[in-house]
């Protein structure tokens, strides 16, 4: 794996949690928005890392 794949990924898991979070704070009923974020961000990793 090179760098490039590397930095892609980080990409993918930061805009992917940031949207998350930004979801989670307009709609409370979603639940906390770092919480929800962390979640989603670790099972995203989890997942990409496989």
């Amino acid at each position: 794996m090179n760098n490039d794949q590397i930095s892609v990924r980080m990409v993918v898991l930061l805009l992917v949690g940031t949207f998350t979070a930004v979801v989670a704070l307009h709609h409370p009923a979603v639940g906390a928005a770092i919480g929800v974020g962390a979640i989603v961000v670790t099972l995203l990793n989890e997942l990409m890392g496989r």
